[in-house]
């Protein structure tokens, strides 16, 4: 009986001891799969979980490790989320063409774009952990940035920035970010409107000017109906009034037609045909309009047609509209001598920025292996009293005349030359004028061609 015993003793004792070991391998494994899982986190890898049906301290570490690993995996899809739209943000400033500044709570700068960068004349790395106060050196930006801190929303105002070479306009806005209730900084957005702001003004002018152009005209033929309304019966009044009546009402009909032609002129939806020009035609039929003008002031118009300039692949109606204008401006202008059309091949001025060199005699030539392009030129001159220094700038803008000393003649409509330079561009040209007081005027309109002309008969034609 004793000895029953004895052996269901060892038995019992047997079978703890083979539990306890069995607990104590599920456990030690359990603590690896813990001890793996927590190395794969410091590795980065979120993804990883180890076995939570372990009994015990292990169990409940690996319930943990697990949860631990779930919240970083959904942080690092977070954080990689944010990332992605971060690096898009920045994509988009780096190419767009505002100016973006962006900066801490302690005014230093944390972030900008090459286009801020260009403005404030330095590199972005340059920028970034500067402080505000020692880039920005316009008053009225730095009063703008400042503004937005004690404001509930963001503040804008238009500001004229002085750079390098140039004044730009910009609508500058300011607006602070807050993380819930803690400042973390303020961005500065600056938009440039100085085309914009240049268009608005013009036609604020133009607006200005036709309406004055208007208003004289139909304030001198107002005033003649009511001297006729008068005296009806003095036959020399109404005559004289109706000589005014007459002649503002062509002023206004010349008005009219010039702005209908400088409207038509500046349509970029215009269609600009390509046709083959003769030019000794074209300047016949023109000179033709104005022979009868030309004969009352005894001025001799003449045509000087180069036979290797002879022909311009270009739009009829543009290039006849130029010559008119150029041509009645020459007569208005030239009380004596001659008014001359001619055409000739130049070399095609350089343009800003294109390469050259000279030779050993100093004279300029083309790159090598490249042809020197050629330009045909169309000049109207005069023998005319010439334009001041100080308005051949402007000579070209709208309702702009030079004063009527110039040449006593009967003020035009000051949208002649407008009409020329903008036919002009239409018709892929420029201009260029040169004049001397007391001597005359010359306004060239050159068109590069497309090839050089190597024989007198090849074609000409205007690159468009």
């Amino acid at each position: 009986m004793h000895d029953l015993i004895y052996i269901l003793i060892l038995g019992g004792l047997a079978v703890l001891a083979a539990w306890l070991a069995y607990r104590g391998a599920v456990q030690r494994s359990g603590m690896v799969g813990v001890l793996h899982l927590l190395s794969g986190l410091l590795k980065r890898n979120y993804s990883r979980r180890t076995d939570e049906l372990v009994p015990g301290t292990a169990g409940d570490l690996a319930t943990v490790a697990n949860e631990l690993a779930a919240e970083l995996e959904n942080s690092a899809a977070r954080a990689q989320q944010d990332n992605d739209h971060l690096l898009s943000l920045l994509a988009v400033l780096d190419h767009t063409n505002e100016m973006a500044i962006a900066t801490d709570n302690m005014d230093i700068v944390r972030l900008a774009n090459p286009a801020a960068a260009r403005v404030f004349g330095r590199g972005v790395e340059s920028l970034i952990g500067q402080r505000i106060d020692a880039i920005i050196h316009h008053p009225d930006l730095y009063a703008l940035y400042r503004q937005a801190f004690s404001s509930t929303g963001p503040v804008s105002a238009q500001i004229t920035i002085q750079v390098p070479g140039r004044a730009i306009a910009c609508q500058a806005t300011a607006a602070t970010i807050y993380t819930g209730a803690h400042y973390r900084g303020t961005l500065l957005l600056l938009r440039d409107v100085t085309e914009v702001a240049r268009t608005l003004q013009i036609k604020t002018d133009f607006v200005n000017n036709a309406s004055h152009e208007l208003r004289t005209p139909l304030a001198s033929i107002r005033a003649a109906v009511e001297t006729l309304k008068d005296s009806p019966a003095d036959p020399d009044t109404s005559r004289r009034c109706i000589d005014i009546i007459n002649n503002h009402a062509l002023r206004l009909q010349l008005l009219v037609q010039d702005l209908l032609d400088l409207s038509r002129t500046e349509d970029s939806r215009a269609v600009v045909r390509s046709e083959r020009l003769d030019l000794q035609v074209l300047c016949d039929m023109v000179t033709g309009m104005y022979a009868a003008a030309a004969n009352e002031k005894h001025v001799q118009l003449r045509t000087e047609i180069h036979e290797d300039a002879a022909t311009l692949i270009g739009d009829e109606r543009l290039l006849t509209l130029a010559l008119k204008n150029l041509l009645d401006n020459a007569l208005k202008f030239t009380a004596a001598g001659n008014v001359t059309i001619r055409s000739s091949l130049t070399a095609e001025p350089r343009r800003p920025g294109a390469e050259q060199r000279t030779d050993a005699s100093g004279t300029t030539v083309p790159p090598a292996g490249v042809s020197p392009r050629q330009a045909l030129v169309i000049e109207v001159s005069d023998t005319g009293v010439g334009i001041p220094l100080e308005d051949r700038e402007r000579v070209f803008e709208r309702f702009y005349t030079v004063n009527r000393s110039r040449g006593g003649a009967d003020r035009g409509t000051g949208l002649g030359l407008a009409i020329v330079k903008h036919a002009v561009n239409a018709l892929g040209g420029t201009l260029a004028l040169s004049s001397t007081l007391g001597e005359g005027t010359t306004v060239r309109c050159i068109f590069p061609i497309a090839t050089p002309a190597l024989e007198p008969a090849a074609v000409l034609q205007s690159a468009h």
